[in-house]
């Protein structure tokens, strides 16, 4: 771990810290330290998991190498749940590497399972302007099929403006990738953005792929700079949670809901599903990460910032879709001493398998971080 702090400047001026209330507590849960063994810390990079392989993707990001800012490389992670076997990166692509896309960080990332390909969307390619809207797939991303090769696309319509930290997700039955919100890379004074996007052929395959903007009923969310987002492919539902607030840059707690996120099936519209400063909420924050279990139709959310504090707490929200109850926040618990430090600008996935929430490095004040660590029960049953 490198003890110089580095931060960008959107994270540097937030509202202090508010104390959420107390809630019940989720059954206990373990933190185990994976692996430290990816080169360099880093923060701002992507991260997409394939439940079948076992396998993390890790793509891009601030380094905290001397002489670099922004990577363009790409590792592997197998045995990335930590519950089957020794746990170890491999390097893909290498920083530099000809032929794919520029060096950045805070951009969006999924993965289509089924045809092994990452799909990356903008980004920072400076620190942070100028900032980018354009898209690139990652062809074999876990390398079992062949060496993975970068492909630029050229969708049609659109396209979205240049943003960096949008809130995104991916729905893979009808290969469609769906962003909303993020912001213009002006730091904290920066302009965000309201809209949402969907990506069509968003893997490169099946047809041209193409963006159409969404116009849905309602909200939007008004955390739009770094929030987090899950997505209920079985109801096509995405919930965002948290992030910087357009005009103030005043971090939310609030969770809002988007039906037909897709665009598909009918009319879109926000829900706002949990107020803001709600009594039983985690604090309000920017750059949290959530994973969602759908078989129990669960959040977890972990980390994030607030007035330049990080947060190492994690809690779960049960209903998290706004159907079947009411969504309640549960405090996550642990019985581990050892815990990652607290953290934002991480990634995390996770494994509906083991039941296992994966962080991957991320900043502090006290700097960038190189461990990636596990967190069982992370639906908290």
């Amino acid at each position: 771990m490198r003890t110089k702090p580095v931060f960008h400047c959107g994270v540097c001026a937030w509202l202090p810290l508010i104390v959420a209330l107390t809630v019940p507590v989720a059954l206990p849960q373990q933190w185990s330290l994976l692996t430290s063994g990816v080169p360099w810390g880093r923060y701002g990079h992507s991260a997409v998991y394939n439940a079948a392989t076992n396998q993390i993707i890790v793509f891009g990001g601030v380094l905290s190498a001397p002489g670099i800012l922004n990577t363009n490389d790409t590792w592997r992670m197998d045995n990335a749940n930590g519950a089957s076997g020794t746990p170890a990166w491999t390097l893909l692509l290498a920083n530099g590497s000809p032929g794919g896309p520029a060096a950045r960080h805070g951009h969006a990332a999924v993965y289509d399972a089924a045809t092994d390909r990452m799909i990356v969307f903008g980004g920072c390619l400076g620190g942070c302007l100028p900032v980018a809207n354009d898209v690139w797939v990652l062809v074999n991303a876990t390398g079992a099929a062949g060496p993975p090769t970068w492909q630029q696309l050229s969708p049609v319509g659109g396209p979205p403006a240049p943003r960096t930290y949008p809130a995104f997700v991916y729905d893979p039955t009808d290969n469609r990738m769906i962003l909303f919100g993020g912001q213009n890379g002006g730091g904290f004074g920066g302009a965000t953005y309201p809209d949402v996007w969907v990506l069509s052929n968003a893997n490169g395959l099946g047809g041209t792929p193409a963006w159409t903007q969404l116009a849905p009923t309602g909200g939007p969310a008004p955390g739009q700079y770094g929030p987090s987002a899950i997505y209920d492919q079985a109801n096509n539902i995405m919930t965002v949670f948290g992030g910087g607030v357009q005009g103030t840059g005043k971090p939310t707690n609030s969770v809002w809901t988007l039906s037909h996120a897709n665009g598909l099936g009918g009319p879109p519209a926000w829900t706002r599903i949990v107020a803001d400063g709600a009594p039983g909420s985690p604090a309000r924050r920017a750059f949290p990460t959530a994973t969602y279990d759908p078989a129990s139709n669960r959040m977890t959310i972990y980390g994030g910032i607030n007035s330049g504090t990080a947060f190492g707490d994690f809690w779960i929200l049960q209903n998290a879709n706004g159907l079947g109850g009411v969504p309640a926040w549960i405090k996550g618990a642990t019985t581990t001493l050892t815990r990652p430090v607290p953290r934002t600008e991480h990634r995390a996935v996770y494994d509906p398998a083991s039941n296992r929430m994966m962080v991957i490095c991320g900043q502090s004040s006290e700097g960038l971080f190189y461990s990636t660590w596990a967190l069982s029960n992370a639906n908290g049953l």
